[in-house]
């Protein structure tokens, strides 16, 4: 499992494996295609390379014999899988404003090149899903991703007509009346992102099921396994805090960050290489996580957090949210419910 770049946790790829198994795909073909079995895998929150999910979602169609098989898949995965810590969030919440703000909050802990974002109008809430690496973006990544969504949006509508339309980047494939069971008759196809939208009202109705002390423990809980993917080596830790120290007064070198540490630049990026990233990653991740936690403050204005991130122009910061996230700076802010 040598593969470097953008993770995922391992319920995600389990329960797309499981489903797949379940709809008819052999179970020896599928860890082929995986490369790794996945009862290797105690802890449903460790990650995994989101390549490899994308390899199994590309694999779907031939596995299975249907091309339509990831919108099938969309209410199985709802329904039956161990969703990991995010998933049991969600489903404990207070509303699902506050399950879904928390999903945009902590997206890395289901994925570091997984995006999500919510944007709301008076009467309108739209979720959109993005994949930061090309590589990894699949059509069937994309319907499954968004038709789990549908599915429980309608589940937590209970049967409320909430005007529901989604929209996705690809073209319309062959098997494009299938959507019509998973999302109805709202399905734009070449659109310039995958969202879902739907009416705003749904936003403030608590999960059926919800157990409100079951919500402290899984916030804490995510907060946890957040703070486990920002940093999961000793090295890269010190290299991260080095980092968030300095920034603020430009971004810091890689010569420099060696000499704060007190070892050679090539004894620095041989200790990061062995955890499986960079120092390039790391800076980069590192101004991710902090601007998503400042965009959240509203006492920050836009411009003092580019400072504070260390980007000397506002033009680089609002090109680095957008890659990071999909939106502009203002954008993002407002699909998080902050009003600066």
């Amino acid at each position: 499992m040598a593969e470097a770049g953008p993770s995922v946790c391992v319920a995600v790829v389990a329960n797309t494996a499981r489903s797949l198994v379940a709809v008819g795909a052999d179970p020896a073909a599928v860890e082929q295609v995986l490369g790794f079995a996945l009862d290797q895998y105690i802890d449903p929150d460790a990650h995994v390379p989101l390549a490899t999910l994308a390899r199994l979602e590309r694999a779907a169609p031939d596995l299975t014999g249907d091309p339509a098989v990831a919108l099938r898949l969309a209410g199985r995965c709802a329904a039956d899988g161990d969703v990991g810590a995010i998933g049991q969030l969600a489903a404990h919440s207070p509303s699902l404003r506050e399950a879904l703000r928390l999903a945009v909050r902590h997206a890395n802990v289901l994925g570091t090149g997984l995006r999500l974002a919510l944007r709301t109008t008076t009467d309108r809430a739209e979720l959109s899903y993005h994949r930061t690496e090309a590589a990894s973006r699949t059509m069937h990544g994309a319907e499954l991703a968004l038709g789990e969504i549908a599915t429980t949006l309608r589940f937590l509508a209970d049967g409320a007509d909430i005007d529901l339309r989604a929209d996705f980047r690809h073209e319309r494939p062959s098997h494009a009346a299938a959507y019509a069971a998973v999302f109805g008759d709202g399905v734009c196809f070449g659109q310039a992102e995958d969202r879902i939208t739907f009416v705003a009202e749904l936003l403030d109705r608590p999960p059926p099921r919800a157990q409100s002390y079951l919500f402290a423990v899984l916030r804490e809980h995510a907060v946890t396994l957040a703070e486990r993917v920002a940093a999961t080596g000793a090295d890269s830790r010190q290299v991260r805090e080095h980092i968030v120290t300095r920034l603020p007064f430009g971004p810091p070198t890689a010569e420099a960050t060696s000499r704060a540490l007190g070892i050679s630049r090539q004894t620095l990026y041989r200790r990061l290489r062995t955890e499986g990233t960079t120092f390039e990653q790391l800076l980069d991740t590192t101004r991710h996580r902090l601007a998503l936690e400042h965009l959240g403050n509203p006492r920050y204005t836009l411009h003092e957090i580019a400072t504070l991130l260390g980007f000397v122009e506002y033009s680089s910061f609002h090109r680095a949210v957008r890659r990071w996230t999909g939106h502009s700076p203002q954008t993002y802010r407002r699909g998080i419910g902050v009003r600066p």
